[in-house]
């Protein structure tokens, strides 16, 4: 996502958070309002054309709810991150909850689309990522963000029957409008038959006038493995994703699994496919190693993300101090497929380390 700094950014988005805090405290008889804060740190190692180690200090998270009313509610997410030469501010979520019966919410504002497990259940705090980093198919072709309406359900009978409906700005749009009336759909069902299990399904559909991708994609920039002319046509955008995950008491798991069609006037329709899995085991509560597979097939004729073939693995381990704080350190080998890379990556062999933290 590329914002354009304002005068005082970050300063501007403190006063509002923070404002917003105190003036709750004084109007209102108790608190109603709760911020939170987490951030990251990380140690890399990185053997791919060059051998490179560095430190770096990863994007922090404000994550404000409020109970507004009894059955009205707000939740917002201002994220700090690191771009070319400086710490920018972003909005990441700003969204306003009606529960207007039962387990029943309309919900207006910006939001994770709710595509998959991993962008329901997770925000930007590193501390609570099973794994350093998000899957490969966040960085191509998971839509992040919508901005827009949502009818939601959460908990419905014996299943724990769970349904979204989106409609919204798409992935070319910016925070402030679109082109045109292209707005996107998205429609997700899941069930929770036991505790700790989830199980989930979505369809996500849009359209690219100009093949442009704004601020609600992870593909918001150009990808490092095409160098190639990028094609300014408009462009149709489905998805497909199936989510499987259990977090027990010793065992945890996760699959995310996403089939992707583009379809272009010029190559016609394009297959790609992604998956993710995750397991890992607890040791008396705070020690948790796993292992992680990671693969994106793109094909050919896909003129959104361009060819790409990637399997990454890993091998990490997790240590929880408490709650608000823990350690991981994993072990990475990715390998690359892409006939229009120029440039000679086929391998790359990490190593990181990440403290991640609550506040």
């Amino acid at each position: 996502m590329n914002i354009k700094p304002l005068i005082f950014p970050n300063l501007r988005i403190l006063l509002f958070v923070f404002g917003s805090f105190s003036i709750q405290y004084v109007t209102a008889q108790k608190p109603v309002t709760q911020v939170n804060g987490f951030g990251h740190l990380e140690f890399s190692l990185l053997n791919d054309q060059n051998t490179s180690g560095y430190f770096s200090l990863g994007e922090h998270d404000l994550f404000v709810s409020s109970k507004l009313k009894k059955n009205i509610s707000f939740l917002g997410e201002y994220v700090f991150r690191f771009s070319n030469t400086n710490f920018i501010p972003s909005i990441e979520r700003s969204l306003v909850k009606f529960n207007y019966k039962g387990n029943h919410s309309l919900i207006a504002g910006k939001i994770h689309t709710p595509v998959n497990y991993w962008n329901d259940v997770y925000h930007h705090g590193r501390l609570f990522f099973p794994t350093i980093d998000r899957p490969l198919a966040f960085s191509y072709i998971i839509p992040l963000h919508t901005l827009g309406i949502q009818m939601q359900g959460q908990n419905l009978g014996k299943l724990n029957f769970g349904y979204d409906l989106v409609i919204g700005n798409g992935i070319s749009s910016t925070d402030l409008k679109q082109q045109d009336y292209n707005f996107s759909i998205t429609a997700s069902a899941h069930i929770k038959p036991k505790d700790n299990w989830r199980i989930g399904v979505s369809y996500n559909r849009d359209y690219l006038p100009n093949n442009k991708a704004g601020v609600h994609s992870g593909h918001s920039a150009i990808m490092d493995h095409y160098n190639g002319e990028l094609y300014e046509g408009a462009l149709e955008f489905n998805l497909a994703c199936l989510s499987f995950a259990y977090f027990g008491n010793k065992l945890e798991f996760l699959s995310e699994s996403s089939y992707n069609a583009t379809k272009t006037d010029s190559l016609g329709l394009a297959n790609n496919f992604s998956s993710f899995l995750y397991t890992g085991y607890r040791i008396k509560e705070i020690h948790v190693p796993y292992l992680i597979i990671d693969y994106i097939d793109i094909a050919s004729n896909d003129l959104y993300t361009y060819e790409l073939n990637t399997v990454k693995f890993g091998l990490g381990y997790k240590y929880e101090f408490n709650h608000l704080l823990c350690l991981k350190t994993q072990l990475e080998y990715q390998h690359y497929t892409h006939h229009t890379d120029t440039h000679d990556i086929h391998n790359k062999f990490g190593f990181r380390v990440q403290l991640a933290y609550g506040f």
